[in-house]
């Protein structure tokens, strides 16, 4: 199964907006289930994010219940004209922090100079980075029918977990403990396993007249991995120089030995994060569009939580505003 398949269905329960409504316990593993699933596509992909992301869409669908009511004005057109699509919120971005920049930041981040890092150039980028990437996954929750996104999330919850949804609607009014034993009772083992692997058959039947759009999108990553597989050989003969000081070193002096490290991979990472999000704004994002195109016509056959969520644009999206987060990184290799 490709990759940016996997990625969108491990997002299943996290971005339906269905969290505050399943409750903790269907959360957590929602959490632990995009976790396994996008650490194999985006290394850098953290709890943290993931948590950051569900909430923000989560706001956005607050939103749209809002602005779905009956005394919402219409839109005019000139507002319309001006609605973001994932290609404009990615041309937002502004340039990279500099070489200096970067290495001034880290070091003020190693010495714990908090009023250097939040005066530094890099923070202000990072702040952008979030912002941007945070409107993008926001860009799904627009335009779609609230009540029906609650439906579709309710019964996929309910085939994945075989708990119905007047259980999953109790589950959201118990505490952790009250929840945990009640899974364990109610719960049948292997039946999210199951139901994601039947839900990815029948994408794949879905997705095969645009299976080629998909390989040639996927092409496209590999090169990416390829980029950063080079950067990370490069590191790796710089940082041979300094491991053997560095087992050795500790607080400021193994700082010190590292900003040292750092000064010399910095380049080599941000010339690989320039390349690989340029490949993925100019080659990438308009296979996508052009995914996104046909995924059009299936969603339309297929009203299901799933083909909702296939979008490739937003995947694009996501991966082009992490690309950046390898800048700040002082990769040590044991081996």
């Amino acid at each position: 199964m490709k990759k940016g398949l996997l990625l969108i269905l491990s997002l299943l329960f996290c971005v339906c907006g269905t969290r505050a409504q399943l409750g903790g316990a269907l959360q957590k593993a929602a959490q632990k289930a995009v976790k396994k699933t996008t650490d194999k596509v985006i290394d850098k992909t953290t709890d943290a994010a993931a948590d950051a992301a569900a909430n923000a869409v989560d706001k956005e669908l607050d939103k749209l219940r809002s602005n779905n009511s009956t005394d919402k004005p219409q839109q005019s057109s000139a507002e319309a004209v001006e609605e973001q699509t994932v290609a404009s919120i990615m041309a937002q971005l502004p340039e990279l922090p500099s070489v200096q920049q970067l290495v001034n930041y880290k070091t003020a981040e190693l010495n714990e100079q908090t009023v250097k890092m939040l005066a530094s150039p890099v923070t202000s980028f990072n702040a952008k980075l979030f912002s941007l990437s945070m409107q993008a996954l926001s860009l799904g929750a627009q335009n779609v029918d609230s009540a029906q996104v609650m439906e579709t999330a309710y019964k996929a919850a309910e085939k994945s977990t075989g708990l119905s949804r007047e259980e999953l609607e109790k589950l959201s009014e118990m505490s952790d403990e009250e929840q945990e034993a009640y899974l364990k009772s109610h719960y049948k083992e292997g039946t999210y396993e199951a139901a994601v692997l039947q839900q990815a058959a029948e994408a794949g039947e879905y997705l095969k007249p645009v299976q080629p759009l998909i390989d040639q999108w996927s092409a496209v990553d590999d090169k990416v991995t390829a980029l950063y597989k080079q950067s990370e050989t490069r590191c790796r003969g710089i940082y041979a120089k300094y491991a053997d000081q560095l087992s050795k070193a500790t607080g400021k002096e193994k700082n010190a030995l590292l900003m040292k490290y750092y000064s010399e991979i910095v380049p080599i990472q941000r010339e690989a994060v320039q390349q690989a999000m340029q490949l993925r704004l100019k080659e990438q994002l308009p296979i996508a569009d052009k995914i996104e195109e046909k995924m059009v016509e299936i969603r339309a056959q297929h009203q299901d939580v799933v083909s909702m969520l296939l979008n490739y644009p937003q995947l694009t999206a996501t991966q082009y505003f992490t690309d950046p987060t390898h800048l700040l990184d002082i990769p040590e290799f044991t081996e």
